[in-house]
C-alpha cells in the first residue's frame, strides 16, 4: 500500500452511472446521500496521521470451502513507510523512501493479498453525479440503528441495483453491497480520531471470500528504518521523468451471455515488452468468464512504461468488461 493513500486515507469506490436517468431519481434522498457519505468519508479518514504500526490478519475462503490464513503488517511515518505481506509461500517485505524503494526479492502477489490491501483500512466511497438514489430506508444491521441508501448503476443497456449503509450514530459505513460483492464493516474503534472496523468482512455472489482482523497502535518511539531493511534487498530508485504505459490494443470480449455485465478484475504486470505477464484474478464464482479474462489480457500490448527514458515493467491494475448479450 502506497504512502499517498495512507495519508489520504483509503481506497475509493467510485459508482458510476449513466446520466440519461438523473432526473427520474428522489433529489431530496440524493442530497441525503451525498451527505451520509461524507460524513462516513469524514469519520474514518485523518489528514495527517502520526507514526503508527497496522497489523492484519486475513483468511481468504475458496470457492471449494478451503481457507487460508495470512498476514500484513505496516510501520508508517511521515516520509516513509515499511510493509510486511505473507500469504503461503509468498513472503514480501518493501521499505519506501521518497526517492527510492527498497524490497526483498520480486514475487509475483496472488490475488489474495492484494484484495486484502483494497479492504484495509476501511473501504469508503462516493457517488458520481449520475448514481442514481432511490430511497433511503431505516435499518438494524448488528444490533446498531442504521439508515441505508438504495441506489441504482446503470451501464449500458443493463442496470444493477446496490445498498450502502451508515451507522446512524457513529456515521461509519457498516455494510456496501454493489453487484455481486458485499463488504461489512464491524466492531468499530477509535484511533486518533478516526473511526476504524477491527472486523471486515467481504462476501462475493453470496460467499464469504474473505474475512479480516486489524488493529492499530502509535509508535512513539524514534523508528530505526535501517534496522528494517530486508536482507539482500532490491533498490528501485524514483524516476525524474516517468511515463505511463499506453494501451496499442485491448479488445474486450463481445459478451458475458445472459444477464447483466460482468467485469473481471485482474493484476499482472506489463512489462519491458508491452505485454502482460503473471495476470491473476480472485476467483468470483464464474470461472469459465475468469479464464477467458486471462487469455484476453495476455494478448494485449501497451507500449511500455519507462524511467527516465529507460523502458521498465510495472504493476497493473485491469479490467475486462464482459457485457451482456
Amino acid at each position: 500500500m502506497s504512502a499517498s493513500f495512507r495519508t489520504t486515507g483509503f481506497f475509493t469506490l467510485i459508482l458510476l452511472a449513466c446520466s440519461t436517468y438523473v432526473s427520474a431519481q428522489d433529489m431530496p434522498a440524493r442530497v441525503e446521500a451525498i451527505r451520509l457519505l461524507e460524513r462516513a468519508n469524514a469519520v474514518s479518514l485523518l489528514a495527517n496521521p502520526p507514526n503508527y504500526k497496522q497489523e492484519v490478519t486475513f483468511r481468504s475462503f475458496g470457492l471449494g470451502g478451503t481457507s487460508k490464513e495470512g498476514r500484513f503488517i505496516g510501520i508508517f511515518g511521515k516520509d516513509n513507510d515499511w510493509e510486511e505481506f505473507v500469504f503461503g509461500d509468498y513472503h514480501m517485505i518493501q521499505l519506501a523512501f521518497p526517492d527510492r524503494l527498497v524490497q526483498s526479492e520480486y514475487q509475483p502477489s496472488p490475488p489474495e493479498p492484494l484484495e486484502m490491501e483494497k479492504l484495509v483500512p476501511i473501504l469508503v466511497g462516493r457517488f458520481d453525479e449520475s448514481d442514481i438514489i432511490h430511497s433511503i430506508i431505516p435499518a438494524t444491521l448488528f444490533g446498531r440503528a442504521a439508515k441505508c441508501i438504495q441506489f441504482e448503476t446503470v451501464k449500458g443497456r443493463t442496470r444493477q441495483s446496490n445498498e450502502i449503509c451508515v451507522d446512524v450514530e457513529l456515521g461509519t459505513l457498516v455494510r456496501c453491497s454493489v453487484g455481486e460483492e458485499l463488504i461489512e464493516n464491524t466492531e468499530f474503534f477509535r484511533f486518533e480520531g478516526m473511526l476504524l472496523p477491527a472486523r471486515i468482512r467481504h462476501y462475493i455472489n453470496g460467499k464469504l471470500r474473505m474475512e479480516i482482523e486489524q488493529k492499530f497502535s502509535l509508535v512513539e518511539d524514534p523508528i530505526d528504518w535501517a534496522a528494517l531493511t530486508p536482507p539482500n534487498p532490491t533498490v528501485l530508485t524514483a524516476c525524474d521523468r516517468y511515463l505511463r504505459p499506453i494501451v496499442q490494443s485491448a479488445p474486450q470480449p463481445a459478451s458475458a451471455g445472459l444477464g447483466p455485465w460482468y467485469d473481471v478484475h485482474v493484476h499482472g504486470v506489463i512489462g519491458k515488452d508491452g505485454h502482460v505477464r503473471e495476470a491473476s484474478v480472485l476467483p468470483a464464482g464464474k470461472p469459465e468468464l475468469e479464464q477467458q479474462a486471462l487469455r484476453i489480457v495476455s494478448e494485449w500490448v501497451f507500449s511500455p512504461a519507462s524511467c527516465d527514458g529507460r523502458q521498465t515493467s510495472v504493476n497493473a491494475n485491469l479490467v475486462v468488461h464482459f457485457p451482456p448479450q
